[in-house]
């Protein structure tokens, strides 16, 4: 585990933030190069970025806040920390979802052909994001004595590389939509497809992850498959994303059909 990389005038740099950065210009890179065949202009994908970056890192720290109120209700000066620590993916997502919305709608721009754009992206960024994950030593599986598995600090046992487990599957899901896009698909269709992919990464993902490390250290996370019930909170989460995404699915094609994009080159 790598938390911190290095220090600046001894200003910690987290491994976690970096990736985070990483994941966010790769994403703004890949997008720039297929917002034109979605009617957008790369200077327009920068913008919806933007507003997607400001309220996606907002909602993961206010999701993550929520999720763990037990703990900051009593240590409340921890709220307002500026570090990149304390975030939770699905709050990242949904605020994100409501940036690039707002966006839209300010620019003018059809909201799901924006989902669109960013589909592919979206999917690049998650994988790269679990690798941060994997070097700050959160996020981890359960415990198990397969060849590949980790350590992490403080810890004896040796757990499941779940982070890695999951940045597969989100890849394997962007190898997918890659493919349905190269056939040609109708409005709104990238985006659903990596919504319902997405979501079923990440409700998969639950089955290994440990959960929190309080719950590690106090033995309710340490068998091999986390095989919880009833379902976990992100569980949850993915079905409720996994639901939009079939709305759109069936819904945008019969309501925009003369919309139809021509195979998209990737």
């Amino acid at each position: 585990m790598y938390p911190i990389l290095f220090k600046v005038f001894g200003f910690p740099i987290h491994s976690y933030g970096v990736m985070l950065l990483i994941a966010f210009f790769v994403a703004v890179w890949y997008g720039r190069k297929r917002a034109p065949k979605f009617g957008l202009s790369p200077g327009e994908l920068y913008d919806a970025a933007f507003w997607a970056l400001i309220l996606g890192v907002l909602g993961a720290r206010i999701f993550f806040i929520i999720q763990e109120w037990d703990h900051y209700s009593k240590h409340k000066e921890e709220l307002f920390s500026l570090q990149f620590a304390g975030l939770t993916s699905f709050g990242g997502v949904f605020f994100g979802i409501l940036g690039l919305f707002i966006w839209s709608r300010i620019a003018k721009k059809s909201f799901v052909r924006v989902l669109d754009v960013i589909a592919a992206p979206f999917l690049v960024a998650h994988a790269i994001g679990r690798v941060g994950c994997l070097l700050n030593g959160c996020c981890y599986g359960g415990v198990c004595d397969l060849p590949w598995a980790i350590h992490v600090d403080h810890y004896p046992q040796l757990f499941h590389p779940a982070q890695i487990y999951y940045a597969v599957m989100v890849l394997a899901a962007l190898g997918v939509l890659l493919y349905v896009e190269r056939r040609g698909i109708p409005y709104g269709r990238s985006a659903s497809v990596a919504m319902i992919l997405h979501g079923v990464a990440r409700f998969i993902y639950e089955f290994w992850r440990a959960g929190t490390d309080e719950q590690v250290r106090n033995g309710l996370a340490t068998s091999t498959y986390m095989n919880h019930w009833p379902i976990t909170d992100a569980q949850v989460a993915a079905l409720v994303l996994i639901a939009i995404g079939v709305a759109l699915y069936l819904y945008l094609p019969h309501r925009a059909t003369a919309r139809s994009f021509a195979p998209v080159e990737t």
